[in-house]
């Protein structure tokens, strides 16, 4: 069955074909060998945690280490940030507009406390301490990131700051009535990421 394609590996080709031509089809190869082989490795991960690592985590090793071979390592690492950071205004475009409904703000804490729970939690490799989640704040600190973990276990600890920066961009400025806070993140070299969004 053929892998579905991610936001990573289309832009990874876009590059590929854009930038290097002669070399695209190589490039390509070399992403789709990296990939196999990081999604072989990581096979027996639990359901929750493979959502992460086949979405992002894995795509974004591949692309980052294949785009080393025609490219200095920060150029790589600031082209993979790109991809993200291109996800993450979508997002962030989409959200802001859906929360012109009027007092649907309001409920972002609650959806984050309940997603937090769902798709953020120990079965995916997260380790969430919780400080608030009612009256219309949620406050988690983070103490363990499988996006961290993994890009730290491949030798790349540096590729996990592209998924915290994406966090800031999509929910930073969403509604004049909602705060996005974070100070620290595990990515960024402190020990947790210190998450709060909270209604004004």
């Amino acid at each position: 069955m053929k892998r579905k394609e991610t936001y990573l590996s289309r832009d990874f080709r876009e590059t590929a074909a854009q930038r290097f031509p002669a070399q695209a089809k190589q490039l390509n190869a070399a992403f789709d060998m990296r990939l196999n082989a990081l999604l072989a490795e990581n096979a027996d991960a639990s359901k929750e945690k493979q959502y992460h690592l086949k979405r992002q985590i894995l795509p974004g090793i591949s692309a980052y280490e294949t785009l080393q071979r025609v490219m200095p390592k920060e150029e790589a690492l600031q082209t993979v940030h790109g991809y993200v950071e291109h996800l993450a205004r979508t997002s962030h475009k989409q959200l802001a507009a859906l929360l012109h409904i009027p007092g649907l703000y309001r409920l972002v804490p609650g959806v984050f406390v309940k997603s937090t729970r769902s798709v953020f939690g120990p079965a995916a490799g997260f380790v969430p301490k919780e400080l608030q989640t009612g009256n219309g704040v949620w406050r988690v600190d983070m103490m363990e990131c499988p996006y961290h973990d993994t890009c730290t276990e491949y030798g790349c600890p540096e590729l996990c700051r592209c998924f915290c920066d994406s966090d800031d961009i999509s929910y930073t400025g969403l509604h004049p009535k909602l705060i996005w806070e974070r100070s620290m993140t595990l990515g960024r070299g402190n020990d947790r990421c210190d998450f709060c969004m909270k209604v004004r």
